[in-house]
């Protein structure tokens, strides 16, 4: 076991800190204050925030139970009953499921602390998970924590970045425990389609399989909503879905999130978060409660808004000869690097040309490689700004 010395003594770290990677934003955060501290004017394209405000009847309501002092104390590991109750209304009201608030929806501390956790429902020491690739890292790093490994799906833009189930081997079809799906995807833009949720369902009726479904980027489209796979038949027998209001509401300090789906893997989270963890604080669930009450004008400005900075983005990429995948979701653009070119030197070029951070795809696994991410959530002038620099 490495050890790790410190004055007189020394510490054994456990084998899932030691052979976890960094996580792969921090180091673009890490160049980003390198450049600052140069004099340069960063224009940071390559974490996923936005510049937006939380929806005002979020924080009105937020600021009105932080006032209540029955607020200041432990609440229920599955989140409150009003806000379980306003994510069934809501789920019923924008996908047509209806979800038993009681049992079938827990609230969660942000999804991605949520989707670290999850691999523990499944998940025993030697087991492996269906992965694709490239893939948000907070899912993998919770699989190998828990003493699994990761069987990786390559997206591939030929297949419009949805796994080939059809390619999956036999015997890893039979070992296999759970499979992660993320549509709207991260960092792809890519969409799900009715006849992928379909196929994925009977693999996984066939092979046993549970499903966890990220749904982050779900409101974030132009014309068509995105679907669900709770819509499908079959589904509450073993899918288990991630939504976050971070990326819907622009609620990424709030740090909150839910699942919904299987009643025994909804129950299997809930024991974990008693076990290692919490639910919301409870003002913050009051917020997130208002903003899937009221919110829809809000949603309906935000998506007017990113479908104009899209547009501009897509013009800006194309003038400049950068092929990309074409979609209408998430805040992001996935593009070619240039000929001859790693994403990573791709990524430190556009910072020492341009002055502009953009998420190289190789941080996301092996199956990124050739290609960069950038979000355009970012305020009028920076993205104009942006354009000047790289335009030129």
């Amino acid at each position: 076991m490495t050890t790790f010395i410190s004055g007189c003594e020394v510490v054994r770290l456990s084998s899932g800190v030691l052979t976890s990677p960094e996580y792969p934003f921090k180091k673009i955060n890490d160049i980003k204050i390198r450049m600052i501290k140069k004099g340069v004017r960063v224009i940071d394209l390559g974490v996923g925030d936005t510049f937006l405000s939380a929806p005002e009847v979020a924080v009105e309501a937020m600021k009105k139970a932080v006032d209540d002092t029955a607020n200041h104390h432990y609440n229920s590991y599955n989140g409150l009953p009003f806000f379980r109750e306003t994510v069934s209304e809501w789920m019923l009201k924008r996908f047509g499921i209806k979800i038993d608030p009681e049992n079938e929806i827990t609230a969660v501390i942000g999804t991605k602390e949520a989707l670290f956790r999850i691999p523990s429902a499944f998940i025993d020491s030697g087991d492996i998970a269906l992965i694709p690739e490239p893939v948000y890292p907070a899912l993998v790093s919770g699989l190998q924590f828990s003493g699994g490994s990761p069987y990786t799906l390559p997206l591939k833009v030929e297949n419009r970045f949805l796994p080939d189930l059809d390619n999956i081997p036999e015997k890893i079809r039979q070992k296999a425990k759970f499979i992660y799906i993320n549509y709207p995807n991260n960092p792809s833009t890519a969409e799900m389609t009715s006849e992928f949720a379909k196929k994925l369902l009977k693999f996984a009726e066939k092979y046993d399989w549970g499903i966890v479904s990220d749904m982050a980027y779900s409101e974030i489209y132009e014309k068509t909503p995105n679907i669900s796979l709770l819509e499908f038949e079959g589904a509450m027998d073993r899918v288990v879905e991630f939504h976050s209001l971070s990326k819907t509401y622009s609620m990424t300090g709030f740090r909150i999130g839910f699942a919904a789906g299987n009643k025994d893997i909804i129950s299997a989270l809930v024991k974990i978060k008693s076990i290692r963890g919490s639910s919301p604080f409870q003002p913050v669930q009051a917020a997130a409660a208002a903003a899937l009450k009221y919110g829809e004008d809000y949603l309906s400005k935000m998506r007017e808004l990113y479908s104009f900075n899209r547009k501009m983005m897509k013009s800006l990429f194309s003038n400049k000869g950068l092929e990309f995948f074409h979609s209408s979701s998430t805040f992001y653009i996935w593009a070619c690097v240039p000929e001859g070119m790693t994403s990573l030197s791709f990524s430190e070029h556009m910072l020492e040309k341009y002055g502009t951070i953009v998420t190289p795809g190789a941080l996301l696994g092996q199956w990124g490689e050739g290609w960069f991410r950038a979000c355009f959530a970012r305020p009028a002038e920076e993205l104009e700004e942006f354009v000047n620099r790289f335009g030129r």
